[in-house]
């Protein structure tokens, strides 16, 4: 077996099982607290924040340890934390923990920071893997295509994990037990097995110099003024720069201020707009295809322009027809939105190669951790705004 097909598969494991257990747990959560949205929000938004200031320090780890002792610290802090989620929502369900406000307070800041060792864990597998192992072991002329197939990867578990997991969710309790979460966690924690036996059995991954622990202790804010100070060459800055001001848009198939619009003033079916968000996937995927025959006919740069343009001209399509109103306005506005995906996952592929051509390797992690920052500043800013629309026509 091809280390590109041992990493593709690792990706395919993984992502299928954290997709599968994101998309269970906000339903689980509004469950637990029935009427109390803001409550799976601050869920989020607290793992948000924390990704914002961490991920840095957590990142550097891949500049300094063994590419293996980073994969045991990943992957071993995303099992702990699905373990532990699975067993305080079970208890908690069964009443088995006292509900009065102060335990509940408890409860839900025990589930936040495990969810945010459980984010920093997935982070963590992302860059050390698609950033850092796949820039050694990848011949640079094979980059556009395994980053198509990996982005592949990505949009068929976004599409198909869950599905997968709605259908084991709608198995009925027995005594109270919730048989198709434990399920659902179940999968989660099995995929993380043969993702670590398929990334350890590459040759090579661990040819990576160690520092002494105290070169590692860093606060937040230090990291992230010296992550800084290395962002200077604009061979990886710009793309990832401009990445993340494309997550500053509210115009996603799976985007929470978009769903909401569309069921509540919209009047569109839930029915109808988990198709919307199926065929943002779907449409996703088209660039998969289209960017390594674009790639080398015009080269990064160039390509990286035309899909960013082709996203321009469907966004501001888009823009014009909603402003004309009207069932079959949003219709149009709704459509140009998909095609605007395959500029939008084209780019991203495009971004993700200037990160593996143009990062110095001895860099990776702690480059890449101030790209992370960057998009979760953006998410930040999305919610930040969204708490101040309190209807949903503000949506405009």
């Amino acid at each position: 077996m091809s280390n590109q097909i041992k990493i593709l598969l690792s990706r395919f494991l993984t992502r299928f099982g954290d997709q599968a257990w994101d998309f269970a747990i906000p339903l689980v959560l509004i469950s637990l607290f029935p009427g109390q949205l803001q409550n799976v929000a601050g869920y989020y938004l607290v793992s948000k924040i924390a990704q914002f200031f961490i991920n840095p320090i957590v990142l550097r780890w891949i500049d300094h340890l063994p590419r293996l002792r980073v994969y045991q610290l990943g992957i071993g802090s995303q099992t702990i934390s699905v373990l532990l989620t699975w067993i305080i929502i079970l208890l908690f369900s069964q009443n088995l923990l006292l509900k009065s406000e102060s335990i509940f307070w408890l409860i839900y800041l025990s589930l936040a920071i495990v969810g945010i060792v459980g984010s920093l864990g997935a982070t963590l597998m992302e860059i050390s893997v698609g950033y850092d192992l796949a820039a050694d072991q990848i011949h640079p002329n094979e980059l556009p295509v395994f980053n198509s197939r990996l982005k592949r990867v990505d949009l068929i578990t976004e599409v198909t994990a869950p599905i997968f997991a709605g259908v084991l969710l709608m198995i009925p309790q027995m005594s109270g037990w919730s048989i198709g979460f434990s399920l659902v966690a179940i999968l989660n924690f099995v995929t993380f097995v043969p993702e670590y036996i398929l990334l350890s059995s590459i040759q090579g991954i661990d040819q990576k110099k160690s520092l002494q622990p105290s070169e590692l202790q860093s606060n937040p804010i230090q990291e992230f003024k010296a992550g800084f100070r290395y962002f200077k060459d604009q061979s990886y800055v710009v793309p990832m720069l401009a990445y993340a001001f494309l997550w500053l848009s509210v115009l996603s198939p799976h985007g929470v201020l978009l769903a909401g619009y569309l069921k509540d003033s919209g009047n569109i079916s839930e029915l109808n707009i988990s198709i919307f968000r199926g065929l943002g996937a779907f449409f996703g995927m088209i660039p998969t295809f289209l960017f390594p025959v674009l790639n080398k006919k015009f080269g990064l740069v160039k390509t990286s322009k035309i899909l960013l343009g082709f996203q321009t001209f469907c966004v501001l399509f888009g823009a014009i027809a909603f402003q004309w109103g009207g069932q079959n306005a949003l219709i149009i506005f709704l459509v140009m939105i998909l095609f605007s995906r395959i500029g939008l996952y084209g780019f991203s592929i495009a971004e993700s190669e200037a990160r593996q051509l143009y990062i110095p390797a001895s860099q990776r992690g702690r480059i890449n951790g101030v790209g992370v920052s960057l998009t979760s500043f953006a998410t930040l800013i999305l919610f930040g705004i969204g708490t101040l629309l309190p209807q949903s026509n503000d949506f405009t």
